[in-house]
Parts: structure tokens; C-alpha cells; sequence
């Protein structure tokens, strides 16, 4: 249906419901009636296939009808789901007219709560006669009015007139085109409000307290691991039951019958039987368990526990909470663990590796999707549901379990869809049910088969297993499963322990080799996996098909030296002594595969231009297939990492590699990730270890710079001095006046920011400067103020041989550099080439400045070097070896030395008259800048700015000549 006649249907449906708007507001006139006669046409004038025409199994239909839900004994679940590509986008819930939905509390709440659970933004109440549009990212309360969290309101006479809008945000057609992404990001997510992912967590990151705090005091006997154990499974085994009554699979209310009366850890046990009998998930094994059955809860920690999960004190709703939602949940819920104190008191603590790491980084599904999609997906062209049985998928560090729910959910979709097209000759044989979904025993086939993952931490795998069950259970309802348990006699869902596993994937049983006599506690955190022994028919046949995930990201220096030896000894490939776990995780993944299989992983990006990861680029210059860096664009929520996605294979056949880059100025395009990027193919051979990344025409123009001398062969780069106590050795003019601190120590100093393009900002700062030749008695002031800052002399060393051994302090290797008479100095991160020229001997603290001398032979001006670094070129060409930092670069030692220069032969005129003239405007730019930074006149401001303009301009001229670039190639700088 086009817009005009849309528009036209739904005028008819505005004039017909103003002739009859006072019949329908008597009591007689019902919501099924209003749904038939108004709503249903009103949706599907806006594109929608209402009924299901296109004849989608109900899981997968564009609208869902979700009446069939009910929650307590008052509410009910919003009649439609609008979905998107098989993502809920909104919920619409329909109300006869007698309702009055704009003051009407319980419609507004059950909507938000539904929508809210179910994160999607936004959610529609209407009687046709009403149109209400609530913002579902703020937390509902039963309490709320019902204009709280209403973004508009629209009634059926103002319909025409709010046509384009209706049209633009909700008609079918336009979703793809990201006009309803638009509208809700505009007046939704404002600042402030409560996700339901951290409500979620909240709730039973304090249900672990109640629960580990009550263990602790009744059980003397548990130690941390047992009660760390007992607490997960008593959370895990009560989500699982809950979730399953949301879903209609157990009866509504059982949890909370349970703790009406007697002992209720106690009565929980019944239902863990049954369930057991049940499922055969191995999440209610209490043959297996042997601590929980034995242990003490109190009723009051209990009964608080399952009294928030019903309504109406639970604002959750679980029969529409996404799998990946309970992901991100449990992934930051596993950031912290159980401590016993001396006393047996539990402890609440953040775990030493997630510390290390900086955090937990949950990866969004937008993600997991590309990623399984462009691995998984490939596998499963052109096969059979007989062939895709054979496909092994794995997760070596499975944390929550994210994207092997995305690889499941993948399976199951890509099934479904292959034997609705392909329906078997016999009804018996069908893997469908009589509605068209995967049977209970399909769905448990296809996880058994193809789902594998590994993980350090048991908690982890638990919770992994946890989120595979109740994946496999959506859809499912009493019916299905008493289906199932009647006619097949077997239990519903699979027992995981063979597929999800926990160990230390990166550490095999050699490394007890040589490590004699180690501990339990050792044995334990060590936890050695050998792929071969954890799955024998798997690498029977030469591994996994495809390994997927999202390895964690932390600097190996920080583990335990044994680990390290190992790491050192085992990955000697790629071993560099400053690496990257997730490193070691990119080469396992490679090593788990077998021919002809694919690897998808999002990592850090730091491994694109750092220098201790050239071994790696050189081991995955043989293996790339392609790389995504997201560069500044922030992919994990509220931390501050840069990113990029890996695609490998094991031997990679393709003489080309793609990378993709952000387009500028374009914002991620979640629904069509590839959309915000910029494709570069290059050739496999042409990857040389600075994986410098351009279009061919910039690859030739940077391979004929990189012919002339470099930085590094004629200069020194030195990097600034590092105290680690920035604050007492750096002073103000104040500080030394009003403590007298003697000035034969002190240097001008300098930060990142003071560093402009050719001059630097004095900031009225100073640096004291000690080195071990420095007798700190004879500046008894100075003295003083470092003892009453407890920066003190070693003790060990206190004098040795009459050098001074300050603590913690380490200056420059090449004081002499800083003293220089003249030298260059950089940010050692910016957004572009910014070099200042200092003459008057600054010093700084912190290691965030690179500083530039000429060697004493070299008869070119420090100021032509100057020129050349911050010209147009050199700024286009450093973008390219630079390490990337977000939006910004880092200007280190190893990459600066690669910048190529011109030698000046001055026996040539011509040269010489080109290096003196970019020295003239550099003397020029030096003043003007100055001057720029004193003047406070507004028009003398602008009058230096475009003297300066054009200065810069003529020196990008003259390096163009220099360089001896083309119209084209000027244009390629121009451009960028």
C-alpha cells in the first residue's frame, strides 16, 4: 500500500468510528471487536502483515499476537509485537473504547512494563478513539500516572493531520530506513533512567548478598568455593523456574505457593525433583549436588527473595526478557565473587582478572549477530540439515554464554527455515510442529550437536548452560512439554556437560611439566584444558568448524610468572614480553580450528599499529580474511575501548584482505553494520608488518615516501621523564615562592596540552628535576617539602658509589636532550600533527611528550623539520602508521622515526632556496603564533589567523615540490 492510499484507508476509518463513537463507547462494544474493525486495519493500511499472509511460522511473523500470555490475576500481555528482521520493535496493546486510556492507570503500566522487560524503547495503548506512545527505557512503578513517561498522544480526529508522522515512524516500509530509530532516540534515553539490564542486576546482585550473608552465618563448615557454588545454583535454579512460569511452561505461582508456609529452602526441593524429572538439564542434579541439599537458608531471605519476582513488587516481565538481556546480567553479575573473612563473614568482591581487564564488557547483539552471521552463516550455504549436523561452533571464552545463544539462535532460524521450504514427504518425520515451529527434540538435537564452549570460571559455564536451557525453551508452553514427556517419554531439554566446559583454554596439562609441588589453590586458578582430552571427536576430526566470541582483553605482564613462562614458552610464535591476552586467544582460535573453518572475534584494536604485536600481524597476515576497526566508535556501553572485528580462516586461500574503515561523519549503522564503512582490499603479499591500510593510489604514493631517509636516522627521539607522583614534582610559581624550593632544580615544564602546532602554551609550571648525581642535603628546602611528601631516598641505596637513589623515580635516560638548545616536542597522542619548537629547555613529567633532536651532523634547520612534520603531507601521512587511539593517534618513538624527510643537498640552489624558505615562514608561524596567543582584540585575532593560514598553505606548497607529488597525488592529500 502506498502513502496517498494509506492515507485513504485510514480517513475512511476516522469517518466510519466519528459515526459510531458513542455505540462503541457502551459497554457492549468490545476490545476484540475494536481490534478486527479498527486496529488491525489501521496497522495494516501502515504496511503491516497483519495476519500472517506471507504464511511465517508465529515465532517469526512480523506481528505477534502475544494474547495468549496472562500475568497475576488482573493483567495481561499487549496484544501485538512488531517486529524487525525477527527483533521485537514496539508493543501495541489494544483497549475497547469504554476505556479511557489518557487517565487510565493500569493500561499505561502494563504496556511500560511489557515494553521495559522487554527493552524495546517505545510502546502504543490505543482504542483507536486514543493513540499513546509511552518511552519504555524508564522504569515503571504500579503507582505512576498515566501521562508518566507519555511521549505523545493522539486522538482519531487528529489522525490526517498527524499522517506524515504515523507514516514516517511506524509504517512498515520505513523502519529499515532508520526514521523509527531517529524518533525514539529523540525522545527516549534520557539521562537518568533505569535500564532494565541494571534493575536486573540490582536485584540479584543483592539476592547474593542476602544469600551468601545467611550461608556464611548458618554454615560454618562451607568454604568460599562451596558457598560460592550453593549461592549461584539456588539463584540460577529460581530464575530458571520463574522465566519458565512467565513463559506459560510451569504453572503461574508455584515459586510463591512454595513460601507461603513451612520451610521454604526446604520446599523448593519438590519442585527441583520434579524439575529434574522434567528437564535433565543438570541444573536440578541433586544426585550430583551434594552441598546445597545439606545446607541451612533462613525462610526470611528466602521469602524476600521470591516475594520481588511476582507483581506486583516485580516490574519484571520474563516471558518477553530477551536471552541477551539475562546475558548482559550475568556477564556483570560474574564480575564478582564470594569472600570469606577470617571471621566466616561473606564478602562481596570484584574478581582479579576483571580488575585487570578494567571491567566486564558485555557484547551488544548487534555484534553477536554480524559476527555469526558472516561465520556461521557462510558454513551453512548450500547444506542440508544432515550436513549442518556435522558443523562444530565454539566459544573459547564463553563468559555468559552471548554469542553462542547468537550461533543457537542462528541454527534454529536457518532449520526452521529449511524444512518449511523443504517439508519432509512423511508428517511422522516432520521436525515441525502442527503451528510450525522446531519440535522440543529438534531444538535439543541442534544444540547438542553444534554448540561448544569453554570457560575459566564456573560460575561462567554454569550460567552458559543456564542461557542455552532457557533459549531452548522459548516457544514451549505446558502443552508441548506434556507432549513431549507423554508421547516420547523423555526428559525436555539436553544435559550440557559434554558441550560447555570449564577450563583454561589457553593453558594445557604441560604446563604441570615443570612446575613441581604446586598447591590446590594453584591447581585450581591454573585450571588446565586440553582441547584434545575436553573433546576427543571433535578434534578426531581436525577441530572446530567455525570459533566465535569475544576474548578478554588485559596486559599478560599481570599474571603470575609461572603462567608467563608458559605463555612465553607455548606462543613463542607471537611472543613479544608487553602482550595482549586476548594475543594468545586470536592464535588458540586459529589453532582450534580445522581446514578450511572460519573464526569471528571482536577484540581490543590495539593490536593494528602496537608494536609488541608484530609477530602477530605477521602470524595473521596468513590468515586474515578481513577486519572491521571501529576505531573511535565505542562498541561496549560506559567503557572506553577501541575495537575492531576478525575474520579468519584457517588457511586462508584469498590473495586480498578487506578492511573496513568508519566513513566520516557517519554514525553505526546497528541495523546494517557494513553500511557505516569504507572497504580497502589489498593484496595479501603487500601486508607488511605496519599493516599500513589505504587505497591503492595512497599505497604507491606512501611506498615512494617511504624511499627517502627517515626521522629516526637523522634524529633522537626521546620520551619524557615518569616520577608516578606527578603532583609533588611538578609546582607552581606559588608553591616555590611560598616554600623557597631552591631553583637550581627547577625546569620549565610542559603537559599534552600545552603543545600547540609550532608553539608551546606556558602554563607558569615547573618541574623538579633530581637525578641520582643529586645531593639532596644541599637544598635543605627542597628536602623538606619531598620528606613531608613521603618521596624518600631507597634505603638499600641510600649512597652508593655518590649517586642519590630516589624512590620511584625515574627521569629522563637523556638529560642532555631536554637541555638541548633547540628541539621539537609532540603530544605522544593528538588528533593530527601537532610539533612545537622549544628553545628554552622544557622538561615534563609523565611520559606524555615526545621530543625531537637533530643528530650533531646534520646541517638542515630544526625549523625545516618542523615544517615538514606539520605540513598537510606529513599529517596524511602519519594517519597511516600511527597507532590508533579512538579519534586520535599516538605519536611513539617507532612510528615517529618512520616519517620520511628530505635531505638537503646545499650545494644544490634550488634545494637550499626551498629548505630557507620553509625555515622564513616557520620564523613567521613561530611569531604570529605568539602573538595569537597574547592579542585579545577579536579582528587582530582574525587578522593573525589568516596571515597564518596562508603561511601553512605555502609551506604545504613547498613540501609538495620537495616531495615531487603530482596534481593526482596533491589531490589524494587535498582531499583527506
Amino acid at each position: 500500500m502506498t502513502k496517498e492510499q494509506a492515507y485513504a484507508k485510514i480517513a475512511q476509518l476516522v469517518e466510519r468510528f466519528r459515526e459510531h463513537v458513542e455505540e462503541y463507547k457502551r459497554i457492549g462494544y468490545k476490545e476484540y471487536q475494536t481490534r478486527v474493525d479498527y486496529i488491525n486495519p489501521f496497522f495494516k493500511a501502515l504496511g503491516w502483515d497483519m495476519d500472517n499472509e506471507q504464511g511465517f511460522a508465529e515465532a517469526y511473523r512480523e506481528v505477534i499476537h502475544e494474547d495468549k500470555i496472562k500475568i497475576g490475576s488482573s493483567t495481561k500481555a499487549p496484544d501485538y509485537g512488531f517486529t524487525l528482521f525477527g527483533q521485537r520493535k514496539f508493543f501495541v496493546d489494544a483497549k475497547k473504547p469504554a476505556i479511557n486510556i489518557k487517565s487510565d492507570i493500569a493500561p499505561a503500566y502494563q504496556v511500560r512494563r511489557y515494553g521495559w522487560s522487554a527493552k524495546v524503547p517505545i510502546s502504543i495503548v490505543t482504542d483507536f478513539e486514543e493513540f499513546s506512545i509511552y518511552d519504555c527505557t524508564t522504569k515503571p512503578k504500579p503507582t505512576d500516572k498515566a501521562s508518566v513517561a507519555r511521549i505523545k498522544y493522539i486522538t482519531y480526529d487528529k489522525y490526517l493531520e498527524e499522517f506524515d508522522f504515523l507514516w514516517d515512524v511506524f509504517a512498515k516500509e520505513n523502519l529499515p530506513k532508520g526514521h523509527f530509530d531517529k524518533y525514539v532516540q529523540s525522545d527516549t534515553r534520557k539521562k537518568g533512567t533505569a535500564t532494565v539490564d541494571d534493575e536486573f542486576l540490582k536485584s540479584i546482585e543483592q539476592w547474593r548478598t542476602f544469600l551468601a550473608t545467611n550461608i556464611a552465618l548458618r554454615n560454618k563448615s562451607l568454604n568460599e568455593d562451596e558457598i560460592n557454588y550453593a549461592v549461584q545454583k539456588i539463584i540460577d535454579r529460581i530464575i530458571f523456574l520463574r522465566m519458565c512460569e512467565d513463559r506459560g511452561v510451569e504453572q503461574y505461582g508455584g515459586l510463591k505457593k512454595a513460601a507461603e508456609k513451612g520451610e521454604i529452602y526446604r520446599n523448593l526441593f519438590a519442585f527441583y525433583r520434579m524439575a529434574d524429572d522434567k528437564y535433565n538439564s543438570g541444573l536440578f542434579d541433586l544426585k550430583k549436588d551434594k552441598i546445597t541439599p545439606a545446607i541451612n537458608v533462613d525462610n526470611k531471605v528466602m521469602k524476600d527473595i521470591i516475594k520481588e519476582l511476582y507483581y506486583p513488587n516485580c516490574e519484571y516481565e520474563f516471558s518477553v526478557m530477551p536471552a541477551d538481556i539475562l546475558g548482559s546480567v550475568y556477564e556483570q553479575f560474574l564480575g564478582k565473587t564470594i569472600r570469606l573473612t577470617m571471621g566466616h563473614h561473606a564478602k562481596i568482591e570484584e574478581k582479579p582478572e576483571v580488575r585487570k581487564a578494567g571491567g566486564v564488557y558485555y557484547t551488544p547483539k548487534y555484534i553477536v549477530d554480524y559476527i555469526v552471521e558472516n561465520t556461521v552463516g557462510k558454513l551453512l550455504e548450500g547444506k542440508t540439515p544432515k550436513q549442518v549436523e556435522k558443523i562444530k561452533i565454539c566459544d573459547p571464552a564463553c563468559g555468559s554464554g552471548s554469542f553462542l545463544i547468537g550461533a543457537y539462535q542462528f541454527l534454529l532460524d536457518w532449520h526452521l527455515k529449511y524444512y518449511t521450504n523443504n517439508p519432509p514427504k512423511k508428517k511422522k518425520d516432520s521436525p515441525l510442529t502442527p503451528d510450525r515451529n522446531l519440535t522440543t527434540a529438534e531444538k535439543k538435537r541442534i544444540l547438542l550437536n553444534n554448540i561448544y564452549g569453554v570457560d575459566i570460571d564456573t560460575q561462567a559455564v554454569e550460567v552458559t548452560k543456564l542461557n542455552m536451557l532457557l533459549k531452548a525453551l522459548e516457544g514451549e508452553t505446558q502443552a508441548s512439554i506434556s507432549r513431549q514427556l507423554s508421547f516420547f517419554h523423555g526428559r525436555i531439554l539436553p544435559n550440557l556437560n559434554d558441550n560447555i566446559k570449564c577450563g583454561n583454554s589457553l593453558i594445557g596439562s604441560d604446563f604441570y611439566d615443570n612446575q613441581l609441588g604446586m598447591f590446590p589453590e594453584q591447581m585450581k586458578k591454573i585450571n588446565a584444558f586440553d582441547w584434545e582430552e575436553g573433546f576427543p571427536e571433535i578434534f578426531k576430526q581436525g577441530g572446530f568448524d567455525a570459533v566465535i566470541g569475544n576474548p578478554p582483553y588485559f596486559n599478560i605482564n599481570t599474571v603470575e610468572k609461572s603462567s608467563y613462562k608458559y605463555f612465553e614458552r607455548k606462543y613463542k610464535e607471537i611472543h613479544t614480553g608487553y602482550n595482549d591476552i586476548m594475543y594468545y586467544f586470536v592464535f588458540k582460535s586459529i589453532s582450534l580450528l580445522k581446514k578450511n573453518a572460519v573464526c569471528g572475534l571482536i577484540t581490543s584494536n590495539y593490536y593494528l599499529g602496537n608494536k609488541y604485536a608484530e609477530l602477530l600481524r605477521k602470524f595473521l597476515s596468513q590468515h586474515i580474511i578481513a577486519i572491521i576497526n571501529f576505531k573511535d566508535q565505542m562498541i561496549f556501553e560506559n567503557v572506553n575501548i577501541h575495537t575492531s572485528i576478525i575474520f579468519l580462516e584457517k588457511e586462508s586461500r584469498d590473495t586480498k584482505v578487506e578492511f573496513f574503515l568508519p566513513r566520516k561523519g557517519k554514525e553505526l549503522n546497528t541495523q546494517n553494520l557494513i553500511d557505516s564503512f569504507k572497504k580497502i582490499s589489498l593484496l595479501r603479499k603487500k601486508l607488511t608488518d605496519d599493516w599500513v591500510v589505504a587505497q591503492k593510489n595512497e599505497l604507491d604514493l606512501i611506498e615512494r615516501l617511504q624511499e627517502h631517509i627517515l626521522l629516526g636516522d637523522i634524529s633522537t627521539i626521546e620520551k619524557g621523564s615518569t616520577s608516578g607522583k606527578n603532583k609533588i614534582f611538578t609546582v607552581s610559581d606559588e608553591i616555590i615562592k611560598k616554600r623557597k624550593i631552591e631553583k637550581a632544580l627547577l625546569r620549565k615544564n610542559i603537559k599534552n596540552g600545552d603543545i600547540q602546532k609550532y608553539n608551546i602554551k606556558d602554563r607558569q609550571q615547573y618541574l623538579i628535576y633530581i637525578d641520582n648525581k643529586t645531593n639532596p642535603k644541599q637544598y635543605p628546602n627542597l628536602y623538606k617539602y619531598l620528606l613531608e611528601h613521603k618521596v624518600e631516598l631507597s634505603k638499600r641505596n641510600e649512597v652508593k658509589r655518590g649517586l642519590y637513589d630516589w624512590y620511584r623515580l625515574e627521569r629522563p635516560r637523556k638529560k642532555e636532550i631536554f637541555d638541548a638548545s633547540e628541539k621539537l616536542v609532540v603530544p605522544y597522542r593528538a588528533s593530527s600533527n601537532r610539533f612545537a619548537y622549544d628553545n628554552e629547555q622544557y622538561f615534563n613529567d609523565g611520559g606524555d611528550v615526545r621530543v625531537i633532536v637533530l643528530n650533531k651532523n646534520e646541517k638542515i634547520s630544526i625549523k625545516y623539520l618542523l615544517g615538514i612534520l606539520n605540513s598537510k603531507l606529513m599529517n596524511w601521512f602519519y594517519e597511516f602508521i600511527g597507532k590508533p587511539k579512538g579519534n586520535s593517534r599516538e605519536y611513539f618513538n617507532e612510528p615517529l622515526s618512520k616519517i620520511p624527510i628530505i635531505a638537503i643537498n646545499f650545494t644544490n640552489n634550488k634545494a637550499k632556496e626551498k629548505h630557507d624558505q620553509i625555515v622564513k615562514l616557520v620564523d613567521n608561524l613561530l611569531q604570529l603564533n605568539k602573538q595569537l596567543q597574547t592579542t585579545k582584540l577579536e579582528t587582530q585575532r582574525r587578522q593573525i589567523q589568516r596571515t597564518i593560514a596562508h603561511s601553512e598553505k605555502k609551506i604545504d606548497e613547498l613540501v609538495y615540490e620537495l616531495y615531487g607529488l603530482s596534481k593526482k597525488e596533491i589531490e589524494i592529500i587535498e582531499s583527506a
